[in-house]
């Protein structure tokens, strides 16, 4: 089974802009928690949404069943964003839509259904089904400004729900590492303009996993995860912006005239089961003189 995550611009942007930049509002990695539920588990939900030229006002969640959602998630209508805030509406239209929550006022919160995997038969409950997740991030716009559905980013997410002997976590980001050196947790670096970096990170203890797998009519196997980061930048370059764990180290190309002083770069790392984690780090570009 494939999990996917698949982020949609539906704001105006630069056409040249490249994949890892985020020159907009972006939801950039999705997460569960646990990133495998059972059914009857509590979910509950978490993303990496970045705006570097305006503040977030919030995102919107919905859940459906992955049976009865297409490639792009759940089919909502369009009218519950209008307002900026879902909150406000009918509860009954928005617990007919699947709404789950909205970032920061209601964290988004799932149970599964006892029933979830009754359809399946028992043999494939281990490998199981799953659900898709729905997330539109909304800027915080002016006052008197209306919100416009170009305004808004959308993502989906298919979360699996099985009986795994051995379900999946996510992983997790322990620490950074700037021309090898260890960066403190919330620290800020400052960096030459126009000067290459080693950048890296490190996973945690236990952060790539073991797990058992049974292809359709086979026989269980043993197999691990392969997991593999990508690098996001305000401004700067890699040279590349993938990497295939064990490989967690770029080259990082501070802009040579950077337009904002202080800025961040991510890491998501994605271990190809539904699991994700990631990481920001802040840093300081300084200019010559």
């Amino acid at each position: 089974m494939t999990y996917l995550l698949l982020a949609l611009s539906a704001c105006d942007s630069d056409p040249m802009a490249e994949s890892w930049q985020v020159d907009r509002l972006r939801v950039l990695a999705v997460a569960s928690e646990p990133a495998e539920p059972r059914p009857g588990d509590i979910v509950q939900f978490d993303a990496l949404v970045v705006s570097p030229a305006a503040p977030v006002a919030g995102s919107a969640w919905f859940v459906c069943d992955g049976a009865s959602s297409d490639d792009f998630g759940c089919a909502i209508d369009p009218s519950l964003l209008e307002t900026g805030d879902p909150t406000t509406l009918d509860p009954a239209a928005l617990e007919a839509a699947g709404f789950i929550g909205f970032l920061p006022l209601m964290p988004p919160t799932w149970q599964v259904p006892a029933d979830y995997l009754d359809t399946l038969a028992e043999a494939d409950r281990a490998e199981g089904t799953f659900a898709m997740t729905y997330i539109a991030a909304i800027p915080e716009l002016p006052e008197g400004e209306e919100l416009d559905e170009d305004d808004v980013e959308l993502a989906y997410k298919r979360v699996p729900v099985s009986l795994a002997a051995t379900p999946n976590h996510n992983p997790t980001i322990a620490r950074w590492r700037v021309d090898d050196l260890p960066v403190a947790a919330g620290a800020e670096v400052v960096l030459d303009a126009g000067q290459a970096y080693d950048i890296a990170v490190d996973l945690a203890d236990g952060a790539v996993e073991t797990y058992l797998y049974t292809p359709d009519g086979g026989v269980e196997q043993s197999r691990t995860e392969e997991p593999y980061l990508t690098w996001y930048a305000q401004e700067g370059s890699y040279n590349q912006t993938d990497t295939l764990w064990p490989v967690a180290t770029v080259v990082y190309f501070a802009p040579d005239a950077p337009t904002l002083q202080t800025q961040s770069l991510w890491v998501v790392v994605r271990d190809r089961r539904g699991g994700m984690g990631w990481s920001e780090l802040r840093i300081r570009v300084r200019e010559p003189g």
